[in-house]
């Protein structure tokens, strides 16, 4: 604190010499006290945000005489197309104001965005090293929007989470939370929210002032922002933004923001309190335009629909017709993978939910390798109950493990059940969830299918026990095709018996 309150010191006593006439001593001598007194009622407060009159002068100083060299070398900063170009400027005999070193590792940042290679070799130059304490001497002089921009630009170049200059600016946004305007909070937020996992305590203080001043929101696509990128942190927030819901911002949402708020709603399983009137503005707005999106985006949307059971058969015509799938079946790029998977959900919706549909739906193809391959590699949650089950079973007949159904969702563990609660064997009876459907055999009279499911931590939204949409989806959509459902807090108890 003392070594903060120095160097804030010494930025304000700067400021006035600079202000102060050259040829006039008493000139020098009245703003110094001018600046004595506005320090000892100030000392706490970021330069450029002083109440007293000094920062009156500054402001007016600035606005009306900008200094030329300042001008040509935030000039020179914002024409940068090279990282060099940047650097170079450091050894520049130009004068650096407090604002420039901060300006020049945002722009860093921004010609550094796609290229990781580029950015490990820039963090060990001892120029980059010298543009962070720069930076960290002024941190106090740095005004609100170029702070809030710094600090994603920290994140965004990748420094370590103990880098000393990363956390000085993490703290010195924790120290201006509460004077920040909300569009600020907002866009750190938006854009910084994710990288907080290491300073919980910042992100916990941000939270806390998003959800306290959110009537200050006065436009649709901050509310949107907000409740994509921060409404699974916080449940207050996610309420309050409802309230505030895009319903009341209707005339401000444009159909992007709609969608992002729709594939918000849905990766959290989120039910807004005034669904019928949010889905009604979703119908409107959005049904008519549907076919106009990227078919990539058409596929978010309408899975976010089934995930909320808002679904219509048009919409699944769209996109289930062959020439959406054909874009993204056996494409190897992990977007289009990930979209064909949600189409997998989509033709499984309307085959398991909606029995009036009459198709199209997603032809039958062997894509279940590629579906085991997507399930990732097993967790030690997925192999003890492995270990568990084939404990129990006793023959490898009696039970099946990652089960590819051809509705894209992979099952941990099938067991089949007779009236008895014994084991049955399951390639003796017909199987018409797998891909291709097996076996000839009807079941017994009574028989049981048992599907495990495991849930591990991040399947859950992380201030509560609900499974997060994707997850709730394969749960309702196992469930429809005839299982009875083992999840993971079934399970627990099970083996604790």
């Amino acid at each position: 604190m003392a070594a903060r309150l120095v160097k804030r010191c010494a930025c304000l006593l700067r400021e006035a010499t600079l202000l102060a006439p050259v040829v006039a001593p008493v000139g020098r001598l009245r703003l110094a006290s001018v600046a004595h007194r506005t320090l000892t009622f100030s000392a706490t407060c970021p330069s450029s945000h002083f109440p007293g009159p000094l920062s009156g002068l500054v402001e007016k100083e600035q606005l009306s005489a900008p200094c030329p060299e300042h001008q040509e070398v935030e000039r020179l900063i914002e024409k940068a197309t090279r990282p060099e170009e940047l650097l170079e400027l450091l050894s520049d005999s130009r004068c650096l104001q407090e604002s420039h070193a901060a300006l020049m590792l945002i722009q860093l940042s921004r010609l550094l965005s796609d290229k990781p290679e580029d950015r490990a070799s820039l963090v060990q130059d001892a120029r980059f090293q010298q543009l962070l304490h720069l930076v960290d001497s002024q941190i106090s002089a740095v005004w609100h929007g170029t702070l809030v921009k710094l600090l994603r630009s920290l994140y965004a170049l990748a420094l370590p989470a103990a880098c000393r200059e990363l956390r000085s600016v993490e703290q010195e946004v924790r120290w201006r939370l509460r004077r920040l305007k909300y569009r600020h909070l907002a866009f750190l937020a938006e854009s910084s929210a994710t990288h907080m996992r290491e300073s919980p305590e910042l992100l916990a203080e941000l939270l806390l002032h998003l959800e306290r001043r959110w009537t200050e929101i006065d436009d649709g696509r901050t509310a949107v922002a907000l409740m994509a990128k921060t409404g699974h942190l916080s449940e207050p927030l996610m309420n309050r933004l409802e309230d505030k819901h895009v319903v009341d911002q209707a005339h401000t949402v444009t159909v992007p923001h709609l969608c992002n708020v729709l594939l918000a709603f849905a990766h959290l399983n989120f039910r807004p309190e005034r669904e019928d009137k949010f889905f009604s503005l979703v119908n409107e707005k959005l049904g008519p335009k549907l076919r106009s999106l990227h078919p990539a985006l058409q596929v978010d949307v309408v899975w976010a629909l089934c995930v909320l059971q808002q679904v219509q058969g048009e919409a699944l015509r769209a996109v289930l017709c062959p020439e959406m799938h054909a874009r993204f079946l056996g494409s190897e790029s992990p977007k289009d993978q990930s979209t064909f998977q949600k189409l997998l959900h989509i033709s499984a919706t309307a085959q398991l939910e909606h029995p009036e549909y009459t198709g199209p739906l997603l032809p039958a193809s062997d894509w279940a390798p590629w579906l085991l391959a997507c399930d990732g590699k097993a967790t030690p949650l997925q192999k003890e109950l492995r270990d568990t089950l084939r404990g129990l079973l006793g023959s490898p007949s009696r039970g099946s493990f990652a089960v590819a159904t051809q509705y894209g969702w992979v099952l941990d563990a099938e067991v089949l059940l007779d009236t008895d609660g014994q084991f049955l064997p399951l390639r003796d009876f017909v199987a018409p969830h797998l891909t291709p459907p097996s076996g000839t055999q009807p079941l017994p009279p009574g028989a049981k299918r048992l599907a495990f499911l495991r849930w591990e931590f991040p399947n859950f939204s992380s201030r509560s026990r609900d499974l997060l949409g994707r997850f709730a989806l394969a749960r309702r959509h196992v469930r429809a095709a005839g299982f009875l459902v083992v999840d993971r807090r079934a399970v627990a108890e099970e083996l604790a018996k």
